[in-house]
Protein backbone atom coordinates (compact mmCIF):
# COMPACT_ATOMS: atom_id res chain seq x y z
CA UNK A 1 0.00 0.00 0.00
CA UNK A 2 1.41 3.36 -1.06
CA UNK A 3 0.24 6.59 0.62
CA UNK A 4 0.82 10.04 -0.89
CA UNK A 5 -0.29 13.61 -0.19
CA UNK A 6 -1.54 14.96 -3.51
CA UNK A 7 -3.23 18.20 -2.48
CA UNK A 8 -3.42 19.95 0.88
CA UNK A 9 -2.44 23.18 2.58
CA UNK A 10 0.37 21.68 4.67
CA UNK A 11 3.09 22.52 2.14
CA UNK A 12 4.12 18.87 1.67
CA UNK A 13 1.81 17.92 -1.21
CA UNK A 14 2.10 17.63 -4.98
CA UNK A 15 -0.73 20.10 -5.63
CA UNK A 16 -2.23 23.13 -3.81
CA UNK A 17 -5.36 22.80 -1.69
CA UNK A 18 -7.44 24.56 -4.36
CA UNK A 19 -6.84 21.56 -6.63
CA UNK A 20 -8.68 19.23 -4.26
CA UNK A 21 -11.40 21.78 -3.52
CA UNK A 22 -12.25 22.07 -7.22
CA UNK A 23 -12.43 18.30 -7.69
CA UNK A 24 -14.51 17.91 -4.53
CA UNK A 25 -17.01 20.48 -5.81
CA UNK A 26 -17.27 18.84 -9.25
CA UNK A 27 -17.66 15.37 -7.75
CA UNK A 28 -20.28 16.37 -5.19
CA UNK A 29 -22.33 18.34 -7.73
CA UNK A 30 -22.30 15.43 -10.18
CA UNK A 31 -23.28 13.00 -7.43
CA UNK A 32 -26.22 15.15 -6.30
CA UNK A 33 -27.38 15.50 -9.91
CA UNK A 34 -27.21 11.72 -10.39
CA UNK A 35 -29.01 11.04 -7.11
CA UNK A 36 -31.84 13.46 -7.84
CA UNK A 37 -32.43 12.98 -11.56
CA UNK A 38 -30.67 9.92 -13.00
CA UNK A 39 -30.97 7.19 -10.36
CA UNK A 40 -34.79 7.41 -10.12
CA UNK A 41 -35.03 6.92 -13.89
CA UNK A 42 -32.64 3.95 -13.75
CA UNK A 43 -34.64 2.29 -11.00
CA UNK A 44 -37.82 2.79 -12.99
CA UNK A 45 -36.35 1.43 -16.24
CA UNK A 46 -34.17 -1.45 -14.96
CA UNK A 47 -36.09 -4.05 -12.93
CA UNK A 48 -32.95 -6.01 -12.07
CA UNK A 49 -31.23 -2.90 -10.71
CA UNK A 50 -34.34 -1.94 -8.75
CA UNK A 51 -34.62 -5.39 -7.16
CA UNK A 52 -30.94 -5.42 -6.15
CA UNK A 53 -31.09 -1.84 -4.92
CA UNK A 54 -34.11 -2.58 -2.69
CA UNK A 55 -32.26 -5.21 -0.64
CA UNK A 56 -28.75 -3.73 -0.67
CA UNK A 57 -26.82 -2.02 2.12
CA UNK A 58 -25.51 1.53 2.36
CA UNK A 59 -23.10 0.84 -0.51
CA UNK A 60 -25.93 0.81 -3.01
CA UNK A 61 -25.98 4.44 -4.16
CA UNK A 62 -22.25 4.52 -4.90
CA UNK A 63 -22.42 1.11 -6.59
CA UNK A 64 -25.17 2.41 -8.88
CA UNK A 65 -23.24 5.65 -9.46
CA UNK A 66 -20.18 3.61 -10.43
CA UNK A 67 -22.25 1.67 -12.95
CA UNK A 68 -23.46 4.89 -14.59
CA UNK A 69 -19.90 6.27 -14.69
CA UNK A 70 -18.65 3.13 -16.45
CA UNK A 71 -21.10 3.81 -19.25
CA UNK A 72 -20.06 7.49 -19.38
CA UNK A 73 -16.39 6.48 -19.72
CA UNK A 74 -17.12 3.77 -22.30
CA UNK A 75 -19.15 6.11 -24.49
CA UNK A 76 -16.67 8.97 -24.24
CA UNK A 77 -13.66 6.86 -25.22
CA UNK A 78 -15.56 4.54 -27.58
CA UNK A 79 -14.53 1.42 -25.71
CA UNK A 80 -16.60 -1.64 -24.68
CA UNK A 81 -17.81 -1.28 -21.12
CA UNK A 82 -16.70 -4.89 -20.51
CA UNK A 83 -13.06 -3.78 -20.68
CA UNK A 84 -13.57 -1.94 -17.38
CA UNK A 85 -14.31 -5.09 -15.41
CA UNK A 86 -13.98 -8.85 -15.65
CA UNK A 87 -16.44 -9.50 -12.82
CA UNK A 88 -19.56 -9.51 -14.98
CA UNK A 89 -21.06 -6.31 -13.60
CA UNK A 90 -23.92 -4.88 -15.65
CA UNK A 91 -23.81 -1.37 -17.11
CA UNK A 92 -26.57 -1.36 -19.73
CA UNK A 93 -27.59 1.64 -21.78
CA UNK A 94 -31.05 2.70 -20.67
CA UNK A 95 -33.40 4.81 -22.75
CA UNK A 96 -33.79 8.39 -21.57
CA UNK A 97 -30.57 8.42 -19.50
CA UNK A 98 -27.86 11.00 -20.18
CA UNK A 99 -24.44 9.33 -20.20
CA UNK A 100 -22.23 12.41 -20.28
CA UNK A 101 -20.35 14.35 -17.60
CA UNK A 102 -18.59 17.22 -19.38
CA UNK A 103 -17.99 19.21 -16.19
CA UNK A 104 -15.73 16.42 -14.96
CA UNK A 105 -14.10 15.20 -18.16
CA UNK A 106 -13.42 18.71 -19.50
CA UNK A 107 -11.90 19.84 -16.21
CA UNK A 108 -8.16 20.66 -16.25
CA UNK A 109 -8.02 19.59 -12.60
CA UNK A 110 -9.37 16.16 -13.52
CA UNK A 111 -6.81 15.83 -16.30
CA UNK A 112 -4.13 16.81 -13.81
CA UNK A 113 -5.38 14.19 -11.34
CA UNK A 114 -5.13 11.46 -13.97
CA UNK A 115 -1.57 12.50 -14.82
CA UNK A 116 -0.66 12.32 -11.12
CA UNK A 117 -2.25 8.87 -10.90
CA UNK A 118 -0.16 7.66 -13.83
CA UNK A 119 2.99 9.20 -12.37
CA UNK A 120 2.53 7.58 -8.96
CA UNK A 121 1.34 4.27 -10.44
CA UNK A 122 4.48 4.04 -12.53
CA UNK A 123 6.58 4.53 -9.39
CA UNK A 124 4.44 2.00 -7.49
CA UNK A 125 4.88 -0.65 -10.19
CA UNK A 126 8.62 -0.20 -10.35
CA UNK A 127 8.84 -0.56 -6.58
CA UNK A 128 6.72 -3.71 -6.86
CA UNK A 129 9.21 -5.40 -9.18
CA UNK A 130 7.96 -4.51 -12.66
CA UNK A 131 10.95 -4.02 -14.98
CA UNK A 132 8.91 -3.11 -18.07
CA UNK A 133 6.25 -0.54 -17.23
CA UNK A 134 3.97 0.48 -20.14
CA UNK A 135 4.33 3.95 -21.61
CA UNK A 136 0.54 4.39 -21.62
CA UNK A 137 -2.26 3.20 -19.37
CA UNK A 138 -6.03 3.16 -19.48
CA UNK A 139 -7.11 4.91 -16.28
CA UNK A 140 -10.75 4.62 -15.22
CA UNK A 141 -11.62 7.09 -12.47
CA UNK A 142 -15.00 7.25 -10.77
CA UNK A 143 -16.43 9.43 -8.01
CA UNK A 144 -17.87 8.14 -4.73
CA UNK A 145 -19.61 10.30 -2.15
CA UNK A 146 -20.30 9.10 1.39
CA UNK A 147 -23.02 11.02 3.20
CA UNK A 148 -23.59 10.44 6.90
CA UNK A 149 -24.06 6.70 7.50
CA UNK A 150 -22.93 5.70 4.01
CA UNK A 151 -20.26 3.01 3.71
CA UNK A 152 -18.73 0.63 1.17
CA UNK A 153 -18.99 -3.11 1.69
CA UNK A 154 -15.83 -5.30 1.60
CA UNK A 155 -14.69 -6.28 -1.84
CA UNK A 156 -11.78 -6.41 -4.24
CA UNK A 157 -11.24 -5.57 -7.89
CA UNK A 158 -10.20 -8.95 -9.23
CA UNK A 159 -9.69 -7.98 -12.84
CA UNK A 160 -6.87 -7.15 -15.23
CA UNK A 161 -5.75 -3.83 -13.76
CA UNK A 162 -2.21 -3.14 -12.62
CA UNK A 163 -3.17 -1.19 -9.54
CA UNK A 164 -6.19 0.26 -7.73
CA UNK A 165 -6.41 3.38 -5.66
CA UNK A 166 -8.40 6.18 -4.15
CA UNK A 167 -7.91 9.95 -3.90
CA UNK A 168 -9.68 11.96 -1.18
CA UNK A 169 -10.17 15.63 -2.20
CA UNK A 170 -12.50 16.25 0.74
CA UNK A 171 -12.86 14.23 3.92
CA UNK A 172 -13.51 15.34 7.49
CA UNK A 173 -11.04 14.07 10.07
CA UNK A 174 -12.50 11.06 11.89
CA UNK A 175 -15.39 10.63 9.46
CA UNK A 176 -14.41 7.38 7.72
CA UNK A 177 -11.72 4.72 7.70
CA UNK A 178 -10.30 3.07 4.59
CA UNK A 179 -9.66 -0.50 5.74
CA UNK A 180 -7.75 -3.40 4.18
CA UNK A 181 -8.45 -7.01 5.09
CA UNK A 182 -5.77 -9.64 5.57
CA UNK A 183 -5.70 -11.75 2.36
CA UNK A 184 -4.30 -14.73 4.28
CA UNK A 185 -7.65 -15.55 5.88
CA UNK A 186 -9.46 -14.97 9.16
CA UNK A 187 -7.71 -17.48 11.40
CA UNK A 188 -5.02 -16.38 13.88
CA UNK A 189 -2.34 -15.22 13.68
CA UNK A 190 -3.81 -13.66 10.54
CA UNK A 191 -7.23 -12.08 10.09
CA UNK A 192 -6.09 -8.59 10.98
CA UNK A 193 -7.49 -5.41 9.44
CA UNK A 194 -5.24 -2.51 8.54
CA UNK A 195 -7.15 0.71 9.16
CA UNK A 196 -6.15 3.94 7.42
CA UNK A 197 -7.65 7.31 8.35
CA UNK A 198 -7.72 9.35 5.11
CA UNK A 199 -7.16 13.09 5.06
CA UNK A 200 -7.78 15.78 2.49
CA UNK A 201 -5.41 15.37 -0.43
CA UNK A 202 -4.56 11.77 0.48
CA UNK A 203 -3.95 9.39 -2.44
CA UNK A 204 -3.71 5.65 -1.75
CA UNK A 205 -2.45 2.96 -4.15
CA UNK A 206 -2.96 -0.73 -3.43
CA UNK A 207 -3.10 -4.13 -5.17
CA UNK A 208 -6.34 -4.83 -7.01
CA UNK A 209 -6.76 -8.19 -5.27
CA UNK A 210 -6.59 -6.80 -1.74
CA UNK A 211 -10.05 -6.71 -0.13
CA UNK A 212 -10.96 -3.31 1.29
CA UNK A 213 -13.94 -1.45 2.67
CA UNK A 214 -14.94 2.04 3.79
CA UNK A 215 -16.50 2.41 7.23
CA UNK A 216 -19.73 4.41 7.70
CA UNK A 217 -19.33 8.18 7.61
CA UNK A 218 -19.76 9.39 11.18
CA UNK A 219 -19.89 13.10 10.31
CA UNK A 220 -22.53 15.31 8.74
CA UNK A 221 -20.10 16.50 6.07
CA UNK A 222 -19.88 14.23 2.99
CA UNK A 223 -16.60 12.41 2.33
CA UNK A 224 -15.65 12.57 -1.34
CA UNK A 225 -13.41 10.06 -3.07
CA UNK A 226 -12.08 9.58 -6.58
CA UNK A 227 -11.48 5.86 -6.98
CA UNK A 228 -9.47 4.51 -9.88
CA UNK A 229 -8.15 1.46 -11.69
CA UNK A 230 -5.00 1.60 -13.82
CA UNK A 231 -5.21 -0.83 -16.76
CA UNK A 232 -2.99 -1.71 -19.69
CA UNK A 233 -3.85 0.43 -22.77
CA UNK A 234 -6.25 -2.23 -24.10
CA UNK A 235 -8.16 -2.68 -20.82
CA UNK A 236 -8.55 -5.64 -18.47
CA UNK A 237 -6.36 -8.06 -20.38
CA UNK A 238 -3.87 -9.06 -17.70
CA UNK A 239 -3.94 -12.41 -15.91
CA UNK A 240 -3.85 -12.36 -12.14
CA UNK A 241 -0.89 -14.77 -12.15
CA UNK A 242 1.17 -11.98 -13.72
CA UNK A 243 0.51 -9.57 -10.86
CA UNK A 244 3.86 -9.08 -9.15
CA UNK A 245 2.25 -7.35 -6.14
CA UNK A 246 0.96 -10.77 -5.15
CA UNK A 247 4.41 -12.29 -4.78
CA UNK A 248 6.50 -9.69 -3.05
CA UNK A 249 9.53 -11.08 -1.28
CA UNK A 250 10.93 -9.20 1.68
CA UNK A 251 14.58 -9.84 2.42
CA UNK A 252 16.53 -8.74 5.45
CA UNK A 253 20.21 -8.96 6.28
CA UNK A 254 20.76 -10.02 9.85
CA UNK A 255 24.14 -9.97 11.49
CA UNK A 256 24.88 -12.10 14.52
CA UNK A 257 27.98 -12.46 16.61
CA UNK A 258 29.36 -15.94 17.00
CA UNK A 259 29.57 -17.01 20.64
CA UNK A 260 33.07 -17.47 21.93
CA UNK A 261 34.04 -21.09 22.38
CA UNK A 262 34.78 -22.27 25.88
CA UNK A 263 38.09 -23.97 26.52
Amino acid sequence: VHLSASANDRGNALEPAAFGAELAEIGLRGFREYLANTLPKELESDEELAATFAVSDHSRVNVAFNRWQKRVFADLYNTPVETLSSQGGRAPRLEGINYTWPELYDSPAFARLKSRIVELSRLYLKRSGYADVPQKFRVFVWVEVFDKGDALRPGSRVDGAYVAGRYFPSVEQGSIKFNFEDPRGINPPFGKTYSHAPYEGNLVLHPVWNSYFVTPNMKNIPAISYSFLVYPPEGNTRNFQDDLTGKLIVTRNVSASRPKSKR
